[in-house]
């Protein structure tokens, strides 16, 4: 047999015939259940156990503070190999989008919204519902002749919502206001006589003046659209609905002026990643880059290929991933990583993105997916799972030799070595051993 000089395994590649790279390291179709290291060697795999027996789980996620997922319409908090049943998600089946803000879980799908709190395992609701415009009279007080705009605001949790419908009235001489059906607990705003600005009244059925002190600071708001996609960049929570993007107001995560705060794209949204310098948002066919931190200023530059759903994930130590940029930025924390319709994809605060499986893995194009960081033992890892067809069947490679390879949890040589297509090596270990029986060496 002959030997094989080598430096090492560079990794799978299943794109080159070639097995030996020039650079001396080896390069297989398919590495079954090893993992590469840093220094070339290669790792076998420990396998898995099973962790926890949830039936229908879907949507797992972890954060800085806690794991979830659902199952059968039930949000579980993971900890220590039990599933604690947090509440229900409402609506059909759907995957959940979470993310981490102020010591607090958002999650979201297209039929159902919460805010949960690892601390004490509560879900409340994401925003606070408008209330609905005043039913107006005229009452006693001291209000100048005008026409004076009024609307309402609830308040849950000490949080404001926005205003409801506005309803407008004429006094035709020196006046109050009075208020018909104001919810409970409601705040009551008003506009000083022919003016636009509206300003607290308070929780009370009357209007006899104006105190013009505080201006109502979530007007035009609503509670977030179900979104999907959600990210939390630059003071705001972002998400897609459809072909559209809305985000919230600065650092008020349940304001929403669903008419204005948004951008509108000519594809369905399947991804936002954000970097320090924008954000990509991803669509089927290709993926574009909002530049810029204020949501008003931002220009749309081109970035690339479609975006596959599902498939992002943050990564740290990138450098140590061995995977080089080649760009100046030094900042290698929470760098997002992705499938594209032409592979695997690290962003850039540059607004471009740089493909690291490209020549050497060919992969389906999937409508969904799933992917998750990970330090495994010291081994930084970047992981992602997908199906491919029709029916959502098959592993995700384009070629047969690898989709049987995965399947069959075997490499095949036998048939392939008779019929003189492969070459084929064997790496080889020796060790010696002593055995005792009661103690005495034999």
């Amino acid at each position: 047999m002959s030997e094989i000089n080598t430096k090492g395994f560079s990794g799978a590649n299943n794109v080159n015939e070639q097995f030996l790279t020039s650079k001396g390291l080896l390069s297989p179709r398919v590495i079954l259940n090893a993992d590469v290291n840093l220094d070339g060697s290669l790792k076998r795999r420990q396998g898995t156990t099973l962790y926890l027996g949830l039936q229908n789980a879907h949507s797992l996620w972890a954060g800085k503070t806690c794991m979830l997922c659902v199952a059968d319409s039930i949000l579980y908090r993971i900890s220590q190999g039990t599933a604690v049943n947090i509440g229900t998600v409402y609506g059909s089946k759907s995957p959940l989008s979470y993310i981490d803000v102020e010591n607090k879980v958002y999650c979201s799908n297209p039929y159902w919204q919460g805010v949960f709190n690892p601390y004490n395992n509560s879900i409340s609701q994401w925003g606070v519902a408008v209330p609905p415009g005043p039913m107006l009279t005229t009452d006693n007080g001291n209000l100048p002749a005008g026409t004076y705009k009024v609307c309402m605001t609830n308040v849950s949790d000490n949080q404001l919502s926005g205003n409801g419908p506005i309803t407008e009235i004429t006094l035709s001489a020196e006046g109050g206001i009075k208020i018909l059906n104001r919810p409970s607990g409601a705040l009551v705003w008003v506009t000083d006589s022919d003016e636009s600005i509206f300003y607290k009244v308070g929780a009370t059925d009357r209007v006899v003046d104006i105190p013009t002190i505080e201006p109502l600071p979530s007007f035009l708001c609503s509670p977030p659209p179900y979104m999907e996609n959600l990210c939390y960049a630059f003071g705001r929570v972002w998400g897609s609905v459809g072909q559209n993007v809305y985000y919230s107001e600065a650092f008020n995560f349940g304001w929403y002026k669903l008419t204005s705060n948004k951008y509108s794209f000519e594809d369905t949204v399947t991804m936002i990643a954000k970097v320090t310098t924008g954000l990509f948002i991803g669509m089927k066919k290709k993926t574009l880059f909002l530049a810029g931190t204020i949501p008003e200023q931002m220009t749309v530059q081109d970035a690339g290929p479609g975006s596959i759903k599902g498939t992002l994930a943050y990564c740290n130590n990138l450098p140590e991933l061995g995977w080089t940029l080649g760009t100046p930025e030094k900042d290698f924390a929470d760098v997002p990583v992705w499938l594209t319709e032409e592979g695997i994809v690290v962003g850039s605060p540059s607004g471009k993105f740089f493909n690291i499986t490209k020549n050497k893995l060919k992969m389906g194009i999937p409508e969904l997916g799933a992917s998750l960081y990970r330090n495994l033992n010291g081994v930084i890892q970047f992981l992602t799972s997908f199906k491919t067809g029709t029916t959502g069947t098959g592993r995700g490679f384009r070629d047969e030799e690898t989709y049987n390879t995965f399947k069959n949890n075997r490499i095949d040589i036998h048939n392939k070595v008779l019929k003189g297509e492969i070459s084929r090596a064997c790496f080889t270990d020796s060790v010696s051993c002593k055995v005792y029986r009661d103690g005495v060496e034999i």
